[in-house]
């Protein structure tokens, strides 16, 4: 080959590079245009391969999509979570309107990536993640998706508020020392300034938590109980159909957890965490679940009603709290469907209904 030749080949493939960096600028730069507002949904690398389809494919980037979940589906039965994470986020920028695809990445990151870890703070590090690409991501897109409040609050209560995670403590002192500097010396929002501003970072509407409090009784902001009362609250502003149905049961749910075990009672400067009953929350929780059983006529909805009641009297009488438990008691006596016989209270309080 002669050195000519040599020449127009270096020529062209150089010709050739200068055109394909330019039309990655162009492509990058019209992905901009028309990703504006998206911010760190589009953080980091993304294939340039991707970058074309974003762009060019216009309204059949959910069909790509479609055909990435197949290859989601065999990455997770071959349990490859750590590679799915980016796949599922590709998903998610192809179609951030399918929350299906945000609440599979969140869960994927709460659940299965974070129990590989071994340090507690490193399985933290990957549930605070899941919370934020759902919190901070998803509903930045879908502000009206029922589905997306009641997965975060499903989040709070299961992953951080249960003990099924060996680090499930280190959650919880988490979330308990963000709040700190934010509520009473009960665990009551503080409404200031300050605690506003501090609220904004971690997402939270501080009008939203003091009309909850109002509503409700004396929440603690630093149990994860609380944190699934408030997002679930919010998928019911905005639930119709089945999904209100499945945002008030999780709703009703967060309220009697936050009654039988939503109060604080560690120390915060000892990192000592304990749990005590709300029973302040006790009889606003009772009458929202009343109201739910009369609306829904469900057999079920009543013996949840009903256990919980008998519960939280025999709870409440252990606790030196028998005002409380009579009350409780006349709720139960409404409560009680025919043709059960309805029972007298020392038989509540000696375990009748605990079973």
């Amino acid at each position: 080959m002669s050195k000519t030749s040599i020449t127009k080949i270096l020529l062209f493939l150089g010709l050739l590079c200068l055109v394909s960096s330019w039309q990655s600028q162009q492509l990058a730069e019209r992905r901009r245009v028309q990703t504006a507002g998206m911010g760190e949904v589009y953080s980091g690398q993304v294939p340039a391969a991707l970058n074309f389809v974003m762009v060019g494919l216009g309204g059949f980037r959910g069909l790509v999509a479609e055909v990435l979940w197949f290859r989601v589906s065999r990455l997770q039965m071959e349990g490859r979570y750590l590679e799915l994470v980016q796949l599922a986020n590709w998903i998610t920028m192809l179609d951030p309107k399918a929350s299906e695809a945000w609440t599979f990445n969140a869960w994927n990151l709460a659940y299965n990536i974070s129990v590989l870890m071994n340090r507690p703070e490193d399985r933290l590090r990957w549930v605070l993640n899941g919370i934020s690409l759902l919190r901070d991501q998803a509903l930045r897109f879908n502000p009206r998706d029922a589905r997306l409040y009641r997965e975060l609050a499903w989040m709070y209560q299961h992953k951080i508020g249960e003990n099924l995670d060996t680090a499930h403590f280190h959650y919880k002192a988490y979330l308990l020392e963000s709040l700190a500097p934010c509520v009473n010396s009960n665990g009551t929002i503080c409404v200031s300034d300050a605690t506003r501003e501090v609220l904004v970072t971690l997402r939270l509407d501080i009008n939203q938590m003091v009309a909850l409090e109002r509503r409700y009784g004396p929440l603690d902001w630093r149990m994860a109980e609380t944190h699934a009362l408030y997002w679930a609250s919010l998928g019911l502003s905005c639930a119709n159909g089945t999904e209100q149905s499945l945002c008030e049961y999780s709703v009703n749910q967060a309220l009697m957890l936050s009654v039988l075990r939503g109060r604080f009672v560690g120390s915060v400067s000892q990192k000592q965490w304990r749990a005590a009953p709300n029973f302040g929350l006790a009889l606003t929780a009772a009458d929202a679940l009343r109201a739910t059983t009369q609306k829904s006529r469900s057999k079920h909805q009543t013996a949840i009603l009903v256990r919980y009641l008998a519960k939280t009297i025999r709870m409440a009488m252990k606790a030196g709290e028998g005002l409380l438990a009579q009350q409780l008691y006349e709720r139960l006596k409404l409560a009680v469907p025919a043709p059960l016989q309805v029972p007298t209270f020392d038989e509540v309080v000696k375990g009748w209904g605990s079973k």
